[in-house]
């Protein structure tokens, strides 16, 4: 009988002992076989470096993407303007003589608006002459019928180039002394001579063009298109 009454308290004991152990983890105790209990649990699941997001769709892909990941267009450059109405120079080089009356033509019709000023400008030369043909032997004949013709004054061109072999009758400052040879030179029945004009400048020409943006800038465009050897520079507007 009394070991049925101690095994009875025995057993109540425990009850008691577990219960009171209930209640400690309810009122948030940690037990003592307890490693972590609800504590430790919240804080593995609050653990960031163990999130791992789930590719769900564009939304999730856009959410996992890293700020670096993300092209970032470049800001557009800013467009370049110009104040039409602000003073401007630009100036044209490397021209010869016939690129500098061409583009004192194309700035005419501007009037006043624009202004040009030209420099490097050599006077061109007219030559007048017998063009090449047949070689030496051609150059020799030709020579021959100037000799009848009453002609001597005249040089072969022994040079080497294009006008190799051509006879040179005289070279003038103005066309109107070389037009009056070539009248003398047809009463003579020679009529293969003609006029070559000579360009001195050798392309040192320079012109600077002058005036308001909105008219100097196009022109020069113009300009540029139709002179394939000519180089363009800024120059001062006063």
């Amino acid at each position: 009988m009394q070991i049925l009454r101690t095994f009875f308290y025995l057993l109540l004991a425990i009850n008691i002992v577990l219960t009171l152990f209930s209640g400690l983890g309810l009122a948030g105790v940690q037990a003592p076989w307890q490693t972590g209990g609800e504590a430790e649990r919240l804080k593995r699941q609050l653990s960031a470096d163990k999130i791992i997001l789930l590719n769900t769709g564009p939304a999730a892909s856009l959410a996992s993407a890293s700020p670096q990941s993300v092209p970032v267009s470049p800001p557009a450059p800013a467009a370049v303007t110009s104040n039409p109405d602000a003073a401007a120079c630009v100036a044209l080089k490397h021209l010869g003589a016939d690129d500098v009356a061409q583009i004192t033509t194309i700035a005419s019709p501007l009037g006043e608006a624009v202004k040009l000023k030209a420099s490097g400008v050599q006077p061109s030369s007219y030559w007048v002459n017998i063009p090449p043909g047949g070689g030496k032997d051609g150059a020799a004949r030709r020579g021959e019928i100037l000799a009848k013709a009453g002609i001597t004054d005249y040089i072969i061109v022994r040079e080497a180039g294009p006008n190799q072999f051509a006879i040179s009758l005289g070279l003038f400052r103005s066309e109107e002394a070389a037009k009056r040879l070539i009248e003398q030179l047809q009463k003579k029945n020679v009529k293969t001579a003609r006029i070559t004009v000579r360009d001195n400048t050798n392309f040192a020409a320079r012109v600077e063009v002058r005036g308001s943006a909105g008219k100097v800038l196009p022109l020069v465009e113009d300009l540029m298109s139709r002179l394939k050897e000519a180089q363009r520079e800024d120059c001062q507007p006063g």
